[in-house]
């Protein structure tokens, strides 16, 4: 089975309830944390309701803003995390038979759970260990889910009994913030290696062939089956128009091209062209749509028009104006004179 990239899948809200909840517990309110996500509370309460990445990275976002980016925070998140709270696949995990059959098994499935890091496993003659590959992430908010996804693995782990206690960590994280998980993982500062170019958590190779407690084979698989269906339910619902916009919106950095967007896909790009157009819409116009939402989201910022054009991939910023003119039938510089106007009068726009 191909697995999907994260950025692919819409995901249930099991993982920003989490952070909702570490969020209130610091002081702030839910909308505080879901400020410009679209989301509001009754969305969290709602069984079906689906999310895309870029949506619970605003999350972080609004979380490192208002708490600061100081390390430990993305850990005191994560330590709200629970088995429970992963969804359905949190449940086949559980149902092992051993944690190495576990995790296998639950690989190709990581978009349908809380997770944003790309968990494998491995072993050589010594040790065994798991990896947690951040490669997919902006940048911005690496250091947050990198803290908040292993502390909440260790977390959920050991609210099922399972010691997951590793011999040694290796991170990408600076010297601060991998003490902090270092000791939230029970592990003594010499066995912490800090600003490595991964993630890895080494273990002891019979941790991995131990039988989990709550062991079932036959469950397991029932619980697989769950996944697969959910996965193809959800990649069919939202075709691949949904899945390009997600991968557009993923990193506010970043506009990757259709190539790269097709090879992520697993596909070639005249695929990509051939199924967007089935779908009534294309690459370009996929882009023009987020471009045109990313720059009225930056304008009403303090960003200068320069800086807004260089970010949405205009090489010129009088092509940035030219197709803002066309989006909006007014120049950028306008536009923003005009929503201020209104902000400043309490006028809706």
């Amino acid at each position: 089975m191909v697995v999907a990239p994260v950025w692919a899948v819409p995901r249930g809200t099991e993982g920003v309830r989490i952070m909702v909840q570490g969020g209130i517990a610091h002081g702030m309110t839910a909308a505080d944390c879901l400020t410009g996500t679209g989301l509001t509370d009754s969305d969290l309460d709602d069984e079906g309701t689906e999310i895309w990445a870029h949506q619970e990275f605003a999350v972080i976002r609004n979380i490192v803003r208002r708490l600061g980016d100081r390390p430990g925070v993305g850990i005191e998140v994560g330590m709200h995390s629970t088995i429970g709270r992963s969804g359905v696949i949190g449940f086949m995990l559980l149902a092992g038979p051993t944690l190495r059959e576990a995790v296998e098994r639950a690989i190709p499935f990581l978009a349908l759970s809380p997770t944003h890091l790309r968990f494998s496993i491995g072993s050589d003659s010594e040790d065994a260990y798991v990896l947690a590959d951040d490669s997919e992430l902006p940048a911005d908010i690496r250091p947050f889910v990198v803290e908040r996804d292993v502390a909440g693995l260790a977390a959920a782990l050991r609210g099922v009994q399972i010691d997951f206690t590793p011999l040694r960590v290796e991170t990408t994280l600076d010297p601060e913030r991998a003490a902090l998980l270092g000791q939230v993982l029970r592990i003594s500062a010499d066995c912490v290696v800090s600003g490595q170019r991964r993630n890895r958590l080494v273990l002891p190779r019979s941790m991995l062939d131990l039988r989990l407690p709550q062991a079932d084979e036959n469950t397991a698989r029932a619980f697989e089956r769950q996944c697969h269906e959910l996965l193809a339910r959800r990649l069919g619902r939202v075709g691949v128009a949904g899945q390009v916009r997600s991968r557009l919106l993923h990193n506010p950095g970043e506009l990757p091209s259709m190539p790269a967007i097709a090879d992520e896909l697993h596909i070639d790009a005249r695929t990509l062209r051939r199924r967007l157009a089935a779908e009534g819409t294309s690459f370009r116009a996929l882009l023009d749509e987020v471009r045109r939402q990313r720059a009225i989201e930056m304008l009403a910022t303090e960003a200068g028009v320069e800086e807004i054009a260089s970010q949405l991939g205009y090489a010129e910023t009088a092509n940035f104006t030219h197709a803002f003119k066309r989006w909006e039938g007014m120049a950028p510089s306008y536009f923003r004179k005009v929503g201020r106007a209104d902000a400043d009068s309490g006028l809706p726009r």
